[in-house]
């Protein structure tokens, strides 16, 4: 059994990479037989065959591309891995770090029946909005572990948003006790178990409903086609690999892990960030109505208050066109990445779902995530790019059809792009210039004096 399942983590988790997107704000590049993830505050390198030649060279490869992006890397080696890839590691000055028992376990050995408690304590999963408990839960992981994917590291992923993720808790009284999360790896047929704060065996029931009922209802993760979540995988030593032990799972090898950081310090964030259930982008959409007198609620015109300092376009001419939408992102993401302050972030907010900010000159280039798309008001949203001050951004209408561009400097990066590219302005200060929109006989928008 141990065999089987140390197979199937080796196909299918080592040197993995996502079949979609994958972990927000993450680039994953393959180098050889290595793949390298880019987290743009850290980096780690993973691999499954590994040549008997030339390991020095691979190594300084991978050593050079994370001094270029300025992040410390960790390199995971397993107890099966080539014996002389440690040797070369410390060689290249990597510094051995923690060893952990790798355990897997198939889903269907897992314990189905609920664990006794204390009296007045229950097990439940986390949801959004509970913010006090999140925030208990947050220092409890932080303060815990070692683990297989840190609580903050799964946040910053982006696990919640594709419910990918189950956040239990073990808790008296609204007071949690302990913690512990479990992800599904796209395109696996592995649920990772990403830590706990405390070895606690009455979260795994209530895990393996929760992943019946995913790949019942797969949502956006799911497993290869035609297969199904089979196993469960976890890192741990100690208490909790004796629990773990006890209660089906096999050890199937250890793996170490080796560090080795550039000269320059990395960045304290993530190129691009998730904000959702969050109350930083309430408060900005909270400012930002204030001072355009704007409400998401109400279709009625007019809608808000443009600020002096802005253009606005009528969006008609590029409504179904994919590759001027495209433009447009282009032009705007281009103009933020020209005119924002060095190491300032940029906020794409709509109203009532998630968001994100990020750093305009760390997104959207080669070797870099894609910057979020947040200019055009598709789908009957509202879509506001802005910095945290609003001193310059963007806000998308989709009722009105039309894109405000505001602050100067923004504005003298853009405007002449996105005239040549949508047309005759509508409004300048938020007021009108003269030009009328209707329809012609084909059902498009035209303008005139």
């Amino acid at each position: 059994m141990a065999d089987e399942l140390l197979a199937a983590y080796d196909t299918q988790l080592r040197a993995w990479t996502p079949p979609a997107l994958g972990p927000l704000g993450v680039v994953f590049e393959q180098d050889g037989p290595v793949v390298r993830a880019h987290f743009g505050t850290h980096g780690t390198v993973d691999h499954r065959d590994l040549p008997g030649a030339g390991l020095g060279a691979l190594i300084r490869r991978q050593q050079e591309a994370f001094a270029a992006s300025g992040e410390p890397v960790e390199w995971k080696v397993h107890a099966y891995d080539p014996p002389q890839l440690a040797e070369h590691l410390v060689a290249a000055r990597f510094t051995p770090g923690w060893e952990r028992h790798v355990l897997v376990a198939p889903i269907d050995s897992l314990p189905s029946a609920p664990f006794p408690l204390p009296v007045g304590q229950r097990v439940r999963e986390v949801t959004f909005g509970e913010h006090p408990l999140l925030a208990r839960v947050q220092a409890m992981a932080a303060a815990s572990g070692p683990h297989r994917t840190t609580l903050a590291q799964s946040e910053a992923d982006g696990d919640a948003i594709g419910w990918c993720r189950n956040l239990a808790v073990r808790e008296l009284d609204g007071w949690a006790l302990a913690a512990g999360w479990a992800i599904l790896v796209d395109g696996t047929e592995f649920v990772s178990i990403g830590g706990m704060t405390l070895p606690e065996p009455a979260f795994l029931p209530g895990w393996r409903a929760w992943i019946d009922l995913r790949t019942r209802h797969p949502g956006d993760s799911r497993p290869p086609d035609g297969c199904r979540w089979r196993y469960v995988v976890a890192e741990a030593t100690g208490d909790l690999r004796a629990m773990l032990l006890g209660v089906g799972f096999h050890d199937v090898t250890t793996v170490r892990s080796y560090h080795w950081s550039p000269p320059n310090p990395p960045a304290r964030e993530r190129p691009v960030v998730l904000v959702f259930d969050d109350p930083q982008g309430d408060e900005i959409w909270g400012r930002f109505a204030s001072q355009w007198e704007f409400s998401a609620a109400t279709q009625a015109h007019p809608r808000l208050v443009e600020p002096p300092e802005s253009v606005a376009w009528h969006l008609a001419a590029i409504e179904e066109d994919e590759a001027g939408i495209a433009a447009l992102e282009s032009i705007v993401q281009r103009g933020l990445r020209a005119t924002v302050r060095p190491g300032e972030r940029v906020y794409a907010l709509h109203p009532f779902v998630q968001g994100y900010h990020f750093d305009p000159r760390r997104t959207g280039g080669p070797g870099q995530p894609p910057t979020p798309r947040c200019a055009f008001p598709d789908r009957g949203d509202h879509r506001l790019f802005t910095t945290a001050d609003l001193r310059l951004g963007t806000f998308g209408d989709p009722w009105g059809q039309s894109l405000c561009v505001f602050g100067g400097d923004l504005l003298a990066a853009v405007e002449a792009d996105l005239t040549a590219l949508l047309g005759t302005v509508l409004r300048r200060g938020g007021r009108p210039v003269g030009n009328i929109w209707s329809f012609g006989p084909d059902g498009h928008s035209v303008s005139g004096p």
